[in-house]
C-alpha cells in the first residue's frame, strides 16, 4: 500500500460525473438549522464541520473546560471547470492532490444522466475512476520522459524514481488503482510527493431519490463497489438538507419516519473515519477538552507530535486511560486508584477513545 503520512485537519473532496448531485449533497452536509455555513476558495465551496463525538462531549461535562475542541471535517464542493472534457480532473490535478479522500458522488435516481443518457450508475462510477487513474497516468509520463532525458545526457540518479514510476504505470494500464498497488516503503516515499488521485482512499456517495433513501435500489451500484473494495453509503440529498434544517428536537422523528438512524452528515463522518482508519483520542483538563484524529496503528509518540513536536522529540510516557472509564469515575484520580490509569511508552499503539497525558522532557 502506499504511504500516508501524519495527518492535519480532514479534509473530503466531493467529486463526481457532472449533474450527479455533488452541490446538493454538499448542502444536505452542511446544512443547520440556523442556515448553510460555508466559504469559497477559487469557485471551490468549503464547509467545515464538527465530528459528533458522545465521548467527548461527556468530557466536556465533566471537566467542564475554558476551551471545547472537537475533531473538524471540511467538506470540499469541486468547481469542475466549464469547457474540461469528462470529469474536469486534469485542470485541477493539484488542488484534488490536497485532499485526504475523495467523497465520489453517484446520480441513483431518475430514468437519464446529466447528458441526458440513460442513467447507468455503474458506468458512472467506473468513469470517474477512470478519469482519475488517467489523471495520474498523464502525470506518471511526463515524469518518465524527463528523467529518460536525464538518462540519456549521462544523468542516472533519477534511475530508482523511474523504476517506480514503471510500476505505477504498468498498474494503471492492467486497470488498478495506484491505492491498491503494494510498494516497499522507500519505493513509497518516491513518489509520495506526487499525491496521485489513484492513490486516494474513495467513499462512494449514492445519491438516491426521496422514494429510497436508504439506497435499497442501489443493488448493482453497491455489488460494484464491493468488488472495488470501496465503501458505499447512500441517501438522498434533498431529503437530507430538509431534515437538517429542523430544530434538533424535530429532527429525529423525521429520520426515523424515513428509516433513518442518523443525519447523512454524521453517517458520512464515520464512514469515512472507518474508510481511512482513522481513531480519536482526546485531551482533557480545565482549560481545554479536544479531539484529536489519528490513523489506526499510530504509536503513542505519533499521538504526542499531533499535540505538539515537542512533546514527541522529548516523549517520556503517556498517561493513558480509555474514555468510558474517565467518564464513570470522573477523575484521573479515582481511575489510579482503581488501577485503570496505565503508563505507556512510545510504541504503544493508541486505541480509540483513548485519553492521553503526554509527560515530556523540556
Amino acid at each position: 500500500m502506499f504511504y500516508y503520512g501524519p495527518m492535519a485537519a480532514l479534509l473530503l473532496y466531493l467529486i463526481g460525473a457532472r449533474a450527479a448531485g455533488k452541490t446538493a449533497v454538499f448542502d444536505a452536509l452542511i446544512q443547520t438549522p440556523e442556515g448553510p455555513h460555508f466559504a469559497t476558495r477559487g469557485g471551490h465551496r468549503l464547509g467545515t464541520v464538527k465530528v459528533p463525538d458522545p465521548r467527548l462531549a461527556a468530557l466536556r461535562d465533566i471537566f467542564q473546560p475554558k476551551k471545547y475542541i472537537p475533531a473538524e471535517v471540511t467538506f470540499v464542493d469541486v468547481a469542475l471547470p466549464a469547457h474540461a472534457e469528462g470529469s474536469g480532473f486534469g485542470p485541477l490535478n493539484a488542488f484534488l492532490g490536497e485532499a485526504d479522500a475523495f467523497a465520489l458522488v453517484v446520480q441513483s435516481f431518475g430514468e437519464t444522466d446529466g447528458a441526458g443518457k440513460p442513467l447507468d450508475s455503474v458506468a458512472q462510477l467506473e468513469s470517474v475512476l477512470l478519469d482519475l487513474a488517467m489523471a495520474d497516468l498523464e502525470k506518471v509520463e511526463r515524469r518518465v520522459e524527463k528523467i529518460e532525458q536525464d538518462v540519456k545526457r549521462g544523468l542516472k540518479q533519477g534511475l530508482p524514481e523511474l523504476a517506480v514510476l514503471q510500476k505505477c504505470k504498468a498498474a494503471i494500464d492492467s486497470g488498478r488503482a495506484l491505492r491498491d498497488l503494494e510498494l516497499p516503503a522507500e519505493e513509497q516515499k518516491l513518489v509520495s510527493s506526487f499525491s496521485f488521485l489513484s492513490q486516494k482512499r474513495v467513499l462512494v456517495i449514492a445519491n438516491t431519490g426521496d422514494a429510497d433513501p436508504t439506497g435499497e435500489q442501489c443493488a448493482a451500484l453497491r455489488t460494484a463497489c464491493q468488488e472495488k473494495g470501496l465503501d458505499l453509503l447512500a441517501f438522498c440529498a434533498p431529503l437530507e438538507a430538509e431534515i437538517a434544517a429542523l430544530a434538533p428536537g424535530d429532527q429525529a422523528g423525521f429520520l426515523q419516519d424515513y428509516g433513518l438512524r442518523e443525519p447523512a452528515r454524521t453517517r458520512l463522518i464515520q464512514a469515512a473515519y472507518q474508510t481511512l482508519n482513522l481513531i480519536s483520542f482526546f485531551t482533557v483538563g480545565e482549560d481545554e477538552v479536544r479531539a484529536w484524529t489519528l490513523r489506526r496503528g499510530d504509536n503513542a509518540e505519533t499521538a504526542a507530535g499531533k499535540i505538539h513536536t515537542d512533546l514527541a522529540r522529548g516523549f517520556i510516557r503517556a498517561e493513558t486511560v480509555d474514555a468510558p472509564t474517565l467518564i464513570e469515575k470522573k477523575t484521573h484520580a479515582a481511575c489510579r486508584e482503581a488501577g485503570k490509569l496505565r503508563l505507556e511508552g512510545k510504541g504503544y499503539i493508541v486505541q480509540d477513545g483513548d485519553v492521553i497525558e503526554i509527560r515530556a522532557s523540556t
